[in-house]
């Protein structure tokens, strides 16, 4: 799915307590269809490193008309890396490898190891004006199989490309550090499936100095009905994590997240635990 980066407006000056965490929507690293990043770009030389294992599962869906029904049993591992560096002051490089774990149940049980989505990209500061920011970002993806022989990998072939428009603004409301973060994207898949837009919005707040709140809301609409390989669903998921500063380097995160509504989308739930190391 998930975390903003306020940034100092000079070099010679200290950054905010914001800018010091250097948040990234990481969180979202759980699913694919979620948001990387925030509408605040690294500094030149400055990066990030997150390392997350994910464990999902679901046993019932949302059918065509949003109404819940039994699903085969869906089981998937994940563990990815994530990595950001601020090439210049307003050129961002990013990228995400993984690997899955992927098992369905009967009829036609399955079951895929190997590499997940490998997704790359750069994000450009279009807009830095007191505590609010603009910034474009266009990545690719590739998938860690084309092949459509294993069920278990249903939907999760194509290759895709995503250009998204993400807007931040921070404010410190009784001097507790907050933010918004919201981003909206049209991602083009390979292979029939059809294009999606993707709407995200993640709230923050800290309510002690080192630890951070977020709530986070991804949502996914086709633009079509795709293939009976790639089908297309429409999918709103909810997603509360805390983000604990160990160090000024290293942070933990721990995260849950759910489908509250779709169609012809998997009711998943999902929890999330991952390392941040910034460089």
């Amino acid at each position: 799915m998930e975390l903003a980066k306020a940034r100092a407006h000079g070099r010679g000056r200290r950054p905010p307590a914001l800018a010091r965490w250097g948040l990234v929507a990481a969180l979202a690293v759980w699913a694919p269809d979620a948001a990387w990043g925030s509408a605040w770009n690294r500094m030149a030389g400055d990066g990030l490193a997150v390392f997350d294992v994910t464990i999902g599962s679901g046993t019932d869906y949302f059918n065509g008309r949003g109404h819940l029904a039994p699903a085969r049993a869906y089981t998937k591992g994940e563990i990815a890396g994530y990595v950001e560096y601020g090439a210049t002051d307003w050129l961002m490089l990013i990228a995400r490898p993984s690997f899955d774990d992927v098992r369905i149940g009967t009829p036609d049980a399955a079951h895929y190891v190997g590499l997940g989505t490998t997704s790359a990209g750069v994000q450009v500061q279009i807009l830095k004006r007191g505590a609010a920011v603009l910034a474009v970002q266009a990545t690719a993806g590739l998938p860690g199989t084309t092949s459509q022989r294993n069920p278990a990998e249903l939907g999760n072939t194509a290759r895709q490309g995503d250009l998204r428009l993400l807007g931040g603004v921070s404010f410190q409301p009784w001097h507790i550090e907050t933010f918004i973060d919201a981003q909206a994207s049209y991602r083009l898949r390979s292979g029939g499936a059809a294009a999606e837009w993707h709407s995200d919005l993640t709230f923050g707040v800290r309510p002690t100095s080192r630890l951070m709140l977020l709530l986070q809301s991804v949502t996914v609409v086709p633009t079509g009905s795709g293939t009976p390989w790639l089908p297309s669903s429409m999918s709103t998921k909810l997603g509360l994590t805390g983000v604990y500063e160990l160090t000024p380097k290293i942070s933990f995160d721990l995260g849950l997240f759910t489908t509250l509504t779709g169609r012809d989308a998997l009711r998943e739930r999902v929890i999330t635990t991952g390392l941040w190391y910034r460089f």
